[in-house]
């Protein structure tokens, strides 16, 4: 068979993996296909905002996870972790912290996934799907000094109930990154051990170190009809989750996901992209954190990309130093991994958990896109900052905002207006504009002469770009006049950046028809609130406070000095204090290093454990831990796993396009272990793997049928 027809018939095969397992949803995402597909073309100079490569200490160099905030020091005097069990009441106690709208937690079940996991119920996995859980809500409305906790997007967990496992990712701003932990023993009547989990293991599939989650449509989940039937033949419910779902939840889950895939490079352009510690460095976080602040206040409508905040420090700052540090632009890892159709029939339970190449987490994920260094950066991180701000914060400015005695203005404007009294019910319909003064439009409902309800479609004043979406909270229409107020949400309605609109008054002729005026009574309440930023600007630069400094964007330390600059009370903010909380458990804590020699085991075993042992010298099953133990266990367990160490080799012998599952060790392993790609397939270090597994009688050759069918690595595990 000649080179051209092999090709083809692996694309064949590619393209019927790619079929069986999710393919059309990946065509529910071209667009994004099409900008990876670009992206991997123009990112060879451009800069990773996080490097897979270099996936940081496994515990935190500074402060702890949220999760530990959460649930370290629980009525136990703060000697360590009190976790509710069963899962439901451990949901209940986050639920707790959150805005009670039925919306804040979102859960999936995942009977066949991708996680480390993914073998750990076999073979009863629809009876013991693993539980997938983001928090997309906001913090409870805060009584008291509370400031709330801001969870947002901010934790993750994954629970897989057979194996007793909890799974978690939650952030850390201290250290501006999510921390990785693993909670073993999460059963019954035992103590849970929760440990940082090696993060070298993690970021294999976490690419971006972050969460990650599918592309829609989001089959593995119950969202999937054939999924949560299956799942529904154990009952309706798990874990007091109910099995049928529609797509809206997998998809709160994936937003989430990506808006956190984010958060690095938010944190990347408030440090550098700023400049270091000078005065100018802080009056450019001061302009990020004001235009984030009337983003949020006016209803995120947009950054307003006119202001001389932006126009005249933000945008130009970050340009030139984006220039300056990332002159080939920024690589946005990608927070994605393609949609997969676990089962090809209702009754395909064969190899039920295997996951074919082009869907293994493992495989090297293209950038999402490439940043050119321009002044776009001052807009996404302005738009960045706003994530970091609760909406029980913006609350709490906004009504100390309303309650100033800021100066009153009167915008006016020509207006055409019609005016239905047939109508059920009656309404008025307005459409004003003056160039440069004001511009209006929208429509009122009455009853008799009460304005009920209505919608202002777009309201701008001056230059500034349009408010939109704004709702009418009531009013009267009388006399050929109607005077109204309108919201946005819970609050007083505000325009594009950020000034209060006091009130609307519309009048017209006396026919139904015709001519008319507007006047728009704002209040420029956001005055305040620039004046604040800039005493913070001012008090960083003499010393006095860190809160521009270089230093990651942390909440609990930034906003306390913004509220006491506006005026606001003393609140008690999480998370900053680590200092109370007991000592960093790591996994696998007092083990030897896995590079570490072990007398008693051959010379090619050796090189296994230097090469393979950041993921498999581990006390834990997932993934298989054959180089666990002393040099007889070891010699035993390579020896149990030798077929699919042989597999996984012999896929670098292979184009990437030809691979039936993913090498090891992975690509993106290789520069921690000091070897490039070329340097690992040509050199002398795979070569001695594959001889040290022939040596055990192995052939190689022999090991390329079904990876699934081959020897497990761990006896009765299946893995």
């Amino acid at each position: 068979m000649n080179a051209a027809v092999r090709r083809r018939l692996i694309a064949v095969r590619w393209l019927g993996a790619w079929l069986r397992h999710g393919g059309f949803g990946l065509l529910a995402a071209a667009v994004p296909l099409c900008a990876l597909a670009q992206a991997a073309g123009n990112s060879d100079r451009a800069t990773w905002i996080v490097d897979p490569k270099e996936p940081g200490p496994d515990a935190p160099p500074v402060g702890r996870s949220l999760f530990d905030h959460l649930f370290v020091g629980q009525g136990d005097g703060g000697t360590g972790h009190r976790l509710p069990f069963p899962f439901d009441k451990l949901l209940q106690a986050i639920e707790r912290r959150l805005e009670p709208d039925g919306a804040s937690m979102r859960t999936v079940l995942i009977p066949l996934g991708r996680s480390l996991q993914r073998s750990a119920a076999a073979p009863d996995f629809f009876r013991f799907p693993r539980v997938v859980t983001a928090v997309t809500g906001h913090p409870r409305a805060g009584t008291g000094t509370d400031a709330g906790m801001l969870l947002k997007d901010r934790l993750y967990i994954g629970y897989q109930e057979k194996a007793a496992v909890l799974e978690v990712i939650s952030y850390n701003e201290a250290a501006a990154r999510f921390e990785f932990q693993v909670v073993k023993d999460y059963r019954a009547g035992a103590t849970p051990h929760v440990t940082y989990a090696r993060r070298a293991v993690c970021v294999a599939c976490h690419q971006n170190g972050a969460p990650l989650f599918a592309r829609p449509l989001w089959d593995e989940t119950n969202a999937n009809a054939q999924v949560a039937g299956q799942l529904s033949v154990y009952g309706r419910e798990f874990h007091r989750l109910i099995v049928r779902t529609g797509v809206e939840t997998p998809y709160a889950i994936d937003a989430a996901t990506d808006r956190a895939n984010l958060y690095s490079a938010t944190q990347l352009l408030w440090q550098r992209g700023c400049g270091e510690r000078d005065a100018a460095a802080a009056r450019c976080r001061a302009a990020a954190l004001q235009l984030a602040l009337r983003f949020l206040v006016g209803g995120q409508q947009g950054v307003d990309v006119t202001s001389d905040a932006y126009t005249k420090i933000l945008a130009p700052t970050l340009a030139i130093e984006g220039r300056r540090l990332w002159p080939a632009g920024l690589k946005v890892p990608n927070p994605d991994v393609p949609n997969r159709i676990p089962l090809a029939t209702p009754n395909d339970r064969d190899d039920a958990d295997a996951v074919a190449a082009p869907f293994e987490p493992l495989v090297p994920r293209p950038p999402l896109e490439v940043w050119p260094a321009d002044a776009e950066h001052g807009r996404r991180l302005a738009a960045g900052i706003a994530e970091f701000i609760a909406a029980t914060d913006v609350q709490r400015i906004d009504a100390h905002l309303r309650r100033a005695d800021a100066p009153r203005s009167v915008h006016r404007a020509e207006c055409t207006v019609s005016v239905r009294r047939d109508a059920v019910p009656p309404r008025i319909g307005f459409r004003c504009g003056s160039p440069g003064v004001a511009r209006l439009a929208g429509r009122l409902y009455l009853r008799g002469e009460r304005v009920t309800h209505g919608d202002v479609d777009r309201l701008g004043l001056g230059s500034e770009p349009d408010a939109v979406g704004l709702t009418v909270a009531g009013g009267t229409a009388r006399a050929w006049q109607a005077n109204f107020r309108v919201r946005r949400g819970a609050f007083e309605g505000r325009t594009a950046r950020g000034e209060r609109i006091e009130s609307i008054a519309v009048r017209w002729s006396g026919t139904d028809d015709g001519r008319g005026a507007a006047a728009v009574v704002v209040r420029d309440d956001v005055a305040l609130l620039d004046a604040a930023v800039d005493r913070l600007a001012q008090s960083t630069t003499n010393g006095k406070t860190d809160a521009l400094a270089l230093l990651p964007f942390q909440r609990a330390r930034i906003m306390p000095a913004f509220f006491e600059a506006l005026g606001l009370g003393k609140l008690d903010w999480c998370c900053l204090d680590a200092r109370a909380m007991p000592a960093i458990m790591l996994e696998d804590a007092g083990a030897p290093a896995p590079t570490q020699p072990v007398a008693g085991v051959s010379a090619g075993i050796q090189d296994f454990l230097r090469f393979c042992g950041a993921c498999h010298r581990s006390a834990d099953a997932f993934p298989p831990n054959w180089l666990h133990g002393d040099a007889h266990e070891i010699e035993a367990r390579v020896r149990q796993c030798a077929p699919r160490i042989a597999f996984r080799l012999d896929m670098w012998r292979m184009d990437a396009m030809e691979r039936a599952k993913t090498p090891m060790p992975p690509v993106h392993a290789l520069p921690m272990l000091g070897r490039t790609e070329m340097q690992w397939r040509e050199g002398d270090d795979l070569a001695r793997l594959r001889a040290a597994i022939k040596s055990l009688g192995v052939d190689v050759r022999a090991a390329g049928g079904n990876y699934e069918k081959l020897q497990p690595c761990l006896a009765g595990r299946g893995v």
